[in-house]
């Protein structure tokens, strides 16, 4: 038996090209809309079984598809007769009719635009005869390192870049396939403020900020290995895919950029009714698990806050960095990853960040916290953040649970905090209690905090 594996780009580097929600969709389906119908067409050679992606639902290969990119950026089949030479030979006549349709798009030559795109467009294509005990892992590192080797790019002008114009994208024959007609694509401001349906006379603050999210799974490669039939967690995947996408669109108004497998990009209102972005990544969470059915592997969540007209190249990368760089490293004990990487750039200038671990007590209080303000109408004292924050220095140096409720009431000991703030004291004190009085700890809850004005819509 022999196995060829696939693995493209560059993705990353192409959506960081987008300035606006359609740009940055093509941008991701652009890859998507290859590996599906590259994928198609070896899967109708004779004696193909696909190890990933899951391809036994022939739905999946219709042309319109509304805009909802679910191929990976990789595949690996089993065959014993398919050729290197006829996968090239599919690989290569997919890639050109991209670049005719780029090049038809930009009204360049077609000839050069193909130069280029055979150059950009990278298909990093692996054959072997060897067995595998575990095929998806062993390969995939191997496709790992394949993917270190990007040739220079060498060209007078700039395709991608060129074709990747909001005005251009939605024009394409690719788009129109897609959607069924031309596409229309919510601006980040229209996403931002989903549940005002237009009417901004009610808009908060909170309205004016968005949500870009990067997920990722935990552990799927040591829970893949410990499986007998690994085709089954592709379907799996698939299965996720699918919920993932309604929990997106119909339950949270959210754009998805791009599903794949246990990779997600979405762009997502911080507030929907009494929904926050953070019942969204519960929602997901619990969608991943009742797929995979374990919870042996979990999804970690980067998640940017920015201004809507904050550069959303910036808030791409700040998400992607929140969860490879921070939540993707997340460790607390026995207990690592799992977890959710916020980081928040607010258009005061103020930016602040955190890192929890989903099934953390600290967790758990926060989101009641959160609820109690946003949906129970819980008062907390203006600048409360602020103000705990100005007694950093006394709070490092106490015992807590000794000492937190005593020190609490002297500093809040007017009659106001007595009675109308007393609840909402009350439920900080015990997020404190929870995460502790090291200066980490504070500063984790000064952004908490900060995240909940942010949620409730304050301006400052």
């Amino acid at each position: 038996m022999k196995y060829t594996a696939l693995t493209i780009g560059p993705i990353v580097d192409t959506i960081t090209l987008g300035r606006k929600t359609s740009e940055i969709w093509m941008a991701s389906y652009l890859f998507s809309s290859f590996m599906k119908k590259s994928i198609k067409r070896i899967k109708a050679l004779d004696g193909v079984e696909f190890v990933i992606p899951y391809v036994d639902d022939d739905a999946i290969f219709e042309e319109q598809d509304n805009g909802v990119g679910m191929f990976h950026d990789r595949f690996i089949f089993k065959s014993e007769d398919v050729s290197l030479e006829q996968v090239e030979k599919i690989l290569q006549e997919e890639k050109d009719a991209l670049s005719n349709m780029i090049a038809t798009s930009i009204k360049r030559d077609k000839q050069k635009v193909k130069a280029f795109f055979d150059q950009y467009f990278q298909t990093y294509l692996f054959e072997t005869t060897q067995d595998f005990d575990d095929p998806i892992n062993e390969i995939s590192k191997i496709m790992d390192s394949l993917e270190l080797h990007t040739p220079p790019l060498e060209s007078d002008e700039d395709y991608i870049r060129l074709f990747l114009n909001r005005d251009i994208v939605l024009k394409s024959t690719l788009s129109k396939a897609s959607f069924g007609k031309k596409p229309s694509f919510d601006s980040i401001e229209a996403i931002a403020a989903q549940e005002l349906d237009k009417d901004m006379s009610s808009a908060s603050n909170a309205h004016k900020y968005i949500a870009i999210i990067y997920a990722d799974g935990d552990n799927l490669g040591k829970y893949i290995k410990g499986q007998k039939d690994v085709t089954q967690i592709s379907k799996r995947l698939f299965d996720f895919d699918e919920e993932a996408s309604k929990t997106i669109r119909k339950k949270h108004g959210a754009l998805p950029i791009f599903i794949g497998g246990d990779d997600l990009i979405i762009f997502a209102p911080v507030i929907n009714g009494e929904k926050t972005v953070f019942d969204l990544l519960n929602d997901l969470s619990q969608d991943y698990k009742n797929a995979l059915n374990t919870d042996k592997s979990t999804l970690s969540f980067g998640v940017s806050l920015t201004y809507y007209k904050y550069p959303l190249y910036e808030a791409l990368e700040r998400s992607r960095n929140a969860l490879f760089d921070v939540a993707k490293n997340y460790k607390v004990g026995d207990k690592e990853k799992n977890a959710i990487a916020l980081s928040a750039q607010k258009h005061s200038g103020q930016s602040f960040d955190f890192c929890v671990g989903k099934n953390s007590e600290t967790y758990t209080k926060f989101l009641d916290l959160v609820k109690s303000v946003l949906v129970e109408g819980l008062e907390l004292p203006h600048a409360i953040h602020h103000k705990l924050k100005s007694y950093e220095k006394l709070f490092e140096s106490i015992d807590f649970k000794e000492s937190l409720n005593n020190t609490f009431e002297n500093i809040f000991n007017e009659d106001l905090h007595q009675d109308k703030f007393k609840k909402g004291l009350d439920e900080i004190r015990e997020l404190m209690l929870v995460l502790g009085n090291s200066k980490e700890a504070q500063n984790q809850l000064f952004s908490m905090l900060s995240t909940i004005k942010l949620l409730r819509g304050d301006r400052k």
